[in-house]
């Protein structure tokens, strides 16, 4: 169980997905880094933790009896302030686990879901793909060696990106030595 939360997975057991084919085998499955789930982590914990610093500025500042310092409307703010953290923490981690990008033995599958309401699965040929880029740009990037891969392909959707992903140079020698056999192959043949 502990791998199917990394980032990047090898030869993934008992995972499938709508359009695969019966022959193909899914070598990796790609996500964004820890390190943006970690972040939204602490930022739900920061979220969490304001309304203990809060309220009791809140409480001491009650004067003249107003509604919105009353007991209960606090406790009713305070429970959809924490409605609203554990939501959050909750569709940060769906966008991050299921956004994913697939790499199979045909095929590259780009899977991209935003929410609980929206579904977008791009999927470009290994045979279609004509370059295969690696970029890390910025002090963060460098330092986590996070960044983007980008596959230039000659189908109707010329360009899959896939951002902020662990160790992209791996990944994009990963798909060009994948590109690679698969054209030796089809010359050989």
């Amino acid at each position: 169980m502990a791998h199917l939360l990394d980032s990047i997975i090898q030869k993934p057991e008992k995972v499938s997905y709508e359009g695969r084919d019966k022959d193909e085998q899914i070598l990796y499955i790609v996500r964004k880094s820890k390190i943006i789930i970690i972040w939204r982590l602490m930022l739900f914990v920061l979220a969490f933790i304001t309304p203990f610093f809060l309220v009791p500025v809140v409480i001491k500042f009650n004067i003249s009896n107003n509604f919105i310092l009353k007991g209960e409307f606090i406790v009713t703010v305070t429970i959809l302030w924490y409605l609203l953290c554990f939501g959050y923490l909750l569709m940060s981690f769906i966008n991050w686990y299921f956004n994913v990008f697939i790499i199979t033995n045909k095929k590259i599958v780009d899977i991209d879901v935003n929410g609980l309401l929206y579904k977008n699965v791009s999927e470009a040929s290994l045979r279609n793909i004509e370059d295969v880029t690696s970029i890390v740009k910025g002090t963060f990037g460098v330092m986590f060696n996070i960044g983007e891969v980008a596959l230039q392909t000659a189908g109707e959707k010329r360009e899959f990106e896939f951002t902020m992903v662990d160790n992209p140079s791996y990944i994009r020698d990963l798909v060009s030595d994948l590109v690679a056999n698969l054209k030796r192959n089809v010359q050989n043949n």
